[in-house]
């Protein structure tokens, strides 16, 4: 018994040491004074991270004569930052009542506060409050993220007469927040968020990466445009994607496969009646499209920057991939095989988003004057170009060229294109994008990522097996009939009674659902996979 508490005392040491032990300060960070060092919360990549604390500093010296420091806290996707600020933030929160409030504090308290319906004391208490959790800026993820940060209450719109968070920003430079510059929305997308709590930096579009050498070694000269064609067959067991449940940027792209399908399916529509028939009908063919991607998958990964890596490798065919991740690994690629590149990218047209990647400045953040200075740098003109110059050019990053795009319309002129890694790819030009309508399936974007969760990766063995019977016996009509049923994810439900479920917020109903949904799709694919074999 002793040796089995030694173990277990042994185990929470293990689990404890890195929150117990980690320095509130970083060693890289601890020698800058308090009103010099910003804290940033980020998704993005050591490359971003490196380019722009390093012309963050040169610009502060220049413009401000200050020596400032980054100190970034990287926990992984945008999932898992939702996950530590929100934890952060209620205890935060149970501190500041226990030593400004009168009445004790509830358990109750931890959940109430974060819910935008809220009527509690809580909620009340927690918006008019500043209590921080020792970080001042949200920096990169998709918009979504950052909606939902808002919604919370996690992000502030700071105060233009203190010129403070993005209030300040805007009332120095009002210029930036037009159609000229920023555009409020573009393509259906929302760029800067009406409430000023975040604003996009530069934009992200997804697409298709796809490895040159297997369609040559297959003499497939049909290479893939569009999401529909990564459902081929030929690319069984061939497709890397990535879990929707680790990144709202990957079930933005899944959404847009839908958004697709829908928009395309109610094309000619006139009526209400006749739209919504065909909206319907569109949303079983983008549900089959993912489907049918998924049941390609070689794998669902909790890494999106593995997708180009496994396609330039070769260890998968095609994938569906963020732009930037493409476009960097094409560059790597080029530049040690003397211009080639095993690997290509492509947009599917009108399949797909100029969506941002924003910005935004938290409640309690211990240093809003710094923080908005580094909102102020990257709407800069000079923060514009970091995403976009080649390496080494006048104004462009230092060590890795970062192939962003911009979220600056007046960025795209001969003067700055003409040092642009991708001078020719224009995101602000009519007739190419999808123009995202959020009346569609915006409201039920947390019911979608249940849904291809239950549908594709929870199940994905079971999907695989059904896939590939119905595969090596041609596709018999009730085989492929009852693999495609989406009667019980139909868009009424989905956008209905599921989206409805899961504002209420309750993890232990939401776990229970996805395990249901999961289990009749797992019961069908069996069901299709056994058909198949028959022949029917």
């Amino acid at each position: 018994m002793g040796r089995y508490l030694i173990l277990f005392l042994a185990l929470i040491a293990v689990i404890a040491a890195p929150v117990v032990l980690k320095p509130a300060v970083s060693a890289r960070t601890r020698d800058f004074a308090p009103q010099d060092r910003l804290v940033i919360i980020t998704p993005h990549v050591e490359a971003i991270r490196f380019e722009f604390e390093i012309a963050f500093q040169q610009w502060m010296q220049e413009k401000h004569g200050r020596s400032v420091v980054i100190d970034w806290r990287v926990p992984g996707g945008t999932s898992e930052i939702a996950k530590v600020v929100t934890s952060e933030y209620q205890a935060s929160l149970e501190n500041y009542w226990r030593r400004h409030r009168p009445d004790p504090w509830r358990d109750s308290y931890g959940q109430e506060f974060l819910e935008a319906a809220s009527k509690s004391e809580a909620r009340t208490v927690w918006l008019a409050s500043d209590a921080g959790i020792g970080i001042d800026l949200f920096f990169g993820g998709g918009s979504p993220d950052f909606s939902d940060m808002k919604k919370k209450g996690c992000l502030v719109t700071g105060d233009a007469k203190a010129g403070t968070g993005l209030a300040g920003v805007k009332a120095a430079h009002p210029d930036w927040f037009s159609d000229k510059a920023i555009p409020a929305k573009w393509a259906g997308e929302t760029y800067i968020d009406p409430d000023l709590t975040w604003v996009g930096t530069c934009l992200s579009t997804f697409g298709l990466c796809y490895n040159l050498d297997f369609h040559q070694r297959r003499h497939l000269t049909a290479l893939p445009r569009q999401w529909v064609d990564l459902t081929n067959p030929v690319y069984q067991n061939q497709v890397a994607l990535a879990d929707p449940g680790k990144s709202g940027t990957v079930v933005k792209m899944l959404e847009t496969i839908l958004q697709q399908a829908m928009q395309e399916a109610a094309r000619g529509a006139t009526t209400p009646a006749a739209k919504n028939a065909a909206w319907d009908k569109g949303w079983i063919q983008g549900l089959t499209t993912i489907q049918r991607i998924g049941a390609n998958a070689r794998y669902w990964t909790d890494s999106s920057t593995k997708i180009p890596l496994d396609v330039s490798d070769g260890e998968a065919a095609a994938g569906m991939c963020i732009d930037f991740y493409a476009r960097n690994f094409i560059d790597r690629l080029e530049q040690f095989n003397s211009g080639h590149s095993r690997m290509a990218f492509t947009l599917p047209v009108g399949g797909t988003t100029p969506s941002v990647d924003p910005i935004g400045m938290f409640r309690g953040a211990p240093n809003p004057e710094l923080a908005t200075r580094f909102i102020e740098f990257n709407l800069s003109m000079e923060g514009q170009r970091l995403w976009a110059y080649k390496k080494g050019a006048p104004g462009g990053p230092r060590q890795t060229s970062l192939r962003r795009l911009p979220v600056r319309r007046d960025y795209y002129v001969p003067a700055n294109l003409a040092h642009a890694s991708d001078p020719d790819i224009l995101p602000f030009t009519d007739g190419t994008a999808l123009i995202y309508d959020a009346s569609l399936t915006g409201s039920s974007f947390t019911a979608i990522r249940l849904v291809i969760r239950a549908m594709c990766i929870d199940t994905h063995d079971e999907l695989k097996e059904a896939w590939a019977a119905l595969i090596e016996n041609r596709f018999p009509p009730q085989a492929t009939a009852a693999l495609g049923n989406f009667d019980m994810v139909n868009r009424a439900n989905v956008t209905g009674t599921l989206t409805t479920t899961l504002r209420q917020g309750d993890k232990l109903v939401a776990a229970e659902l996805s395990r249901n949904l999961a289990q009749q799709f797992r019961q069908q694919y069996g069901h299709a996979a056994d058909l198949a074999r028959r022949g029917m």
